[in-house]
């Protein structure tokens, strides 16, 4: 969702000499700075490895650093439908399988518990007349054995919408009170009409452990079927994104299994996506900020917020004037054009009991980062948040990506990030500086072992923000190779440093 902007040669003249500024300083290992001593730093990242490198994407990253040194991560992955369904697909890359009138479409699986209903995707090649009966079996040794065997439930769906999910419940009541217990299972499609058919993953392979098989007439077929298995009823209405949360106890080398942690709330304003997350912890409570929108074409997003006393969840979403419920308002309204991106991609820093609260602002022709602020000691401060206008901006860069800040103790800076010509190979990530976490100039660029392809990129901090002194830090990203597929990146992690700089003399 970002645009191509050219860089403009007077901002290319300025941006070459930010880049001069500052340098590493070589260590003579004669000087033991105090532990108070205030000076100016650069990042520098160092020899890091893949944490994500599966299909789809994890990106947006946001991280804390406890006081233990273990981390956590929170970070955007590719939604679902609401009904808790877990993909027997491992992608959203797909080709239109037909079944016709004389063809059978199968597929095996297994559950590990118990389950209200299966879901398949359905096309009808713009036709409102295509029909096809689905029948569940419990599996008995092999294909033939099973559908040799009385059904377990079936079902005729007469003239189902083009791409159209497509239920079969264990009840006839289809409120989720009856289910099928764990185990094997077989569902058959057949009997259809002539432009009835399933959508098939091309990516072979099945997921969440459900050993999918996908057989056409009898026989197994290379992909996936696009079926789901689900826990509970629901609308199985698509959204576009969640949030997934981990957690390291030796500094990113090994995680622990991903959590669900933020989904969209069925049939309210933020039901399309919970994207972008940024989150930060005091008071008891973190604090998670994201991106949603009501608009189909992903644009006119708006800030939301939700807090939780565990880093994993459940969270509490602000409605407006308080935490929870099932009707989450923004923090930040977007109220530009219906054409620009909106307002979104937060993240918070803590200092002097105040909520910096910084998120971008994108029109159609813009792209900046802008700032809220609120008394950090109230409660309801999503309340009491005061805009303070744009503080970065990223209009005349090329490909610029969303911003991340944190506050650096050893230079008592605001200090951002944010890549530009992302997700190629001349990507880089950019460096802003603020005493005030107002006014912010560009500094340099990260320094070290970056990838190409980057995009999305964050930086750790503690949970208020804070880049501690003399406490390990961390940068991750999305990135990628040519040649490129939106969506397909995998998930660069690796420690990060702040080196003294020095100023060179002109």
């Amino acid at each position: 969702m970002k645009r191509n902007i050219v860089i403009l040669p007077a901002a290319a003249a300025i941006l070459s000499a930010a880049l001069l500024s500052c340098e590493k300083e070589t260590d003579t290992g004669n000087e033991t700075p105090g532990e108070e001593e205030v000076y100016d730093v650069v990042p520098v990242a160092e020899s890091g490895w893949d944490i994500y490198t599966g299909t789809g994407y994890r990106y947006g990253a946001s991280i804390i650093v406890n006081d233990d040194s273990s981390v956590d991560l929170w970070l955007a992955s590719p939604g679902g439908t609401f009904g808790e369904g877990v993909k027997t697909y491992l992608s959203d890359e797909k080709e239109a399988q037909p079944l016709g009138t004389e063809g059978t479409l199968a597929q095996y699986f297994e559950f590990d518990e118990d389950f209200v209903r299966i879901s398949l995707y359905c096309p009808s090649w713009n036709s409102t007349q295509e029909s096809f009966t689905l029948v569940l079996y419990a599996w008995d040794t092999d294909y033939d054995n099973t559908v040799a065997g009385e059904p377990l439930a079936a079902c005729r769906f007469e003239k189902y919408g083009d791409n159209t999910w497509l239920d079969l419940y264990a009840g006839d009541n289809k409120d989720g009170s009856e289910k099928f217990p764990a185990g094997k299972y077989l569902w058959v499609m057949s009997d259809g009409t002539a432009n009835a058919g399933i959508w098939k993953c091309t990516v072979s392979g099945s997921g969440a452990g459900t050993n999918a098989v996908s057989y056409v007439n009898g026989e197994k077929t290379d992909g996936q079927f696009f079926s789901m298995i689900c826990t509970s009823a629901g609308s199985n209405e698509v959204y576009w994104d969640k949030v997934v949360y981990m957690h390291s106890e030796d500094g990113g080398r090994t995680w622990t299994d991903e959590v669900s942690s933020l989904l969209p709330t069925e049939g309210s304003r933020d039901a399309l996506s919970c994207c972008d997350p940024g989150v930060a912890f005091w008071g008891g409570h973190y604090y998670i900020g994201y991106t949603s929108t009501e608009n189909q074409s992903g644009k006119y997003n708006h800030v939301y917020m939700a807090r939780s006393t565990s880093p994993s969840g459940p969270w509490e979403k602000w409605n407006g004037s308080g935490w929870g419920g099932d009707d989450p308002q923004p923090v930040v309204t977007f109220d530009g054009t219906i054409s620009g991106f909106g307002a979104g991609e937060p993240c918070m820093v803590v200092l002097d009991g105040t909520v910096y609260l910084y998120y971008s602002w994108n029109e159609w022709n813009t792209t900046t980062t802008m700032l809220s602020t609120a008394p950090a000691d109230d409660g309801n401060w999503p309340a009491k948040l005061e805009s303070k206008g744009v503080v970065i901006d990223k209009t005349d860069m090329d490909a610029p990506d969303h911003t991340d800040v944190k506050y650096v103790e050893r230079s008592r800076k605001f200090v951002a990030i944010h890549a530009v010509n992302r997700d190629t190979d001349e990507s880089r990530l950019l460096v802003w500086e603020s005493g005030n976490g107002v006014d912010f100039t560009l500094t340099g660029q990260i320094g070290g072992e970056l990838c190409k392809g980057i995009m999305n990129a964050g930086m750790s901090g503690d949970g208020e923000g804070h880049v501690r002194l003399d406490t390990v830090q961390y940068l991750c990203y999305a990135h990628s190779d040519a040649p490129r597929t939106w969506g397909h990146w995998a998930t660069w992690w690796s420690p990060m440093v702040w080196e003294k700089a020095r100023t060179v003399q002109e």
